[in-house]
């Protein structure tokens, strides 16, 4: 069944040394065993809210949510993920007219929040999809929508016109967002720290049937974001393989990165990391030793398997969250609208707030 779901992952361009609110909403067709919506809510890399429409009800994800915010917040948040659920299920057929589709498995996708800097400088995002491609997103600059395709121009034209509804979005998306990305990071201070990675540098030999290979492994690293060079007398090599980013099995996450080389080439190589939770790069130099690797070696990777597989999980998870509204008192704009930021209670992961 999960080979129907369109696999698309919608980030903000989160940077490295920064933390970040998002919020992923998914409205979709029914599926047999999947939930119609789902919202999930992310502080950088933590899950920390989720609410399906089977569930029906809004939930913590980690134990600093559980602990800090009380029953009023669960509930405030439960009814505005049940309003946009059922914005959901009004617009899905009307995408769908727009586009000249009927049938088949169809989600509309939102992903929105905000970025703030170590530096202190902040930045709003929202982007939103149908079928897994863009299909609107927010310039907070010139309080514009900017749509890339032909049928979005009616939903584009009716919100620009709305010129108090882009003023809220400005002011949640710069303003009230970073104030609950803070709360939140104050919440989950413990967990939410910077952990610094453990790097590995080591050279296999060459055997019969493979050359030398050069390898760095770097794990137990939070949060997720970080830059992984191998340099070759001190120079990017460009030609390299990687596992990219995995999750571990304690919230830390791991990377690996290898390419081969010639056992005579007399080369020096280098194996350079920069994290948030390091003051500068680090450079770890290959000393010149060999390790020899046995021949079971080149079957399957148990650790790369589990980490593939949570990584799957994560992707999975981060796709089945939706963004939907409606306006203020239940009216709904025709066409394809998140609800009025004004009907948003205390909380950002509040869905009529979210949009």
């Amino acid at each position: 069944m999960i080979g129907l779901i369109v696999l698309v992952i919608l980030c903000g361009g989160v940077s490295a040394g920064s933390h970040s609110l998002r919020y992923f909403f998914t409205s979709m067709t029914p599926i047999p065993g999947f939930p119609e919506f789902v919202v999930v809510g992310y502080v950088d890399e933590a899950q920390f809210v989720e609410y399906n429409s089977e569930r029906r009800t809004m939930i913590p994800r980690q134990r600093w949510m559980e602990e800090r915010e009380g029953p009023e917040y669960w509930e405030r948040n439960t009814r505005n993920a049940q309003s946009a659920e059922q914005w959901g299920k009004a617009n899905i057929p009307i995408a769908l007219s727009r586009t000249n589709q009927s049938g088949g498995i169809h989600t509309i996708q939102v992903m929105y929040g905000c970025e703030l800097g170590n530096d202190g400088t902040t930045r709003g995002f929202y982007q939103d999809s149908w079928d897994g491609k863009d299909f609107i997103s927010f310039d907070l600059e010139h309080m514009v929508w900017v749509t890339p395709v032909q049928w979005g121009e009616i939903t584009k034209n009716k919100w620009d016109q709305d010129r108090a509804w882009n003023q809220r979005w400005k002011g949640y998306l710069e303003e009230e967002c970073i104030e609950w990305l803070r709360k939140y990071l104050d919440y989950g201070k413990r967990e939410l720290r910077a952990v610094t990675p453990q790097v590995f540098l080591s050279v296999d030999k060459a055997s019969d049937t493979k050359p030398a290979q050069l390898s760095c492994l770097v794990t137990g690293f939070y949060p997720r974001d970080i830059e992984l060079t191998l340099l070759r007398n001190g120079r990017p090599i460009s030609d390299t393989d990687s596992t990219g980013i995995l999750p571990n099995h304690d919230g830390t996450y791991q990377i690996k990165r290898w390419v081969e080389i010639g056992p005579e080439d007399g080369a020096t190589y280098s194996c350079q990391v920069d994290h948030s939770s390091k003051a500068g790069v680090e450079t770890r130099d290959w000393d010149g030793t060999f390790r020899v690797t046995p021949g079971s070696s080149e079957g399957p990777n148990l650790g790369l398997i589990v980490g593939i597989v949570l990584a799957a999980v994560v992707l999975i998870a981060l796709v089945i969250g939706a963004v939907v509204w409606k306006k203020r008192g239940g009216e709904k704009k025709s066409g394809y609208s998140p609800a009025n930021p004004a009907e948003r209670g205390e909380s950002s992961s509040n869905s009529s707030a979210q949009a």
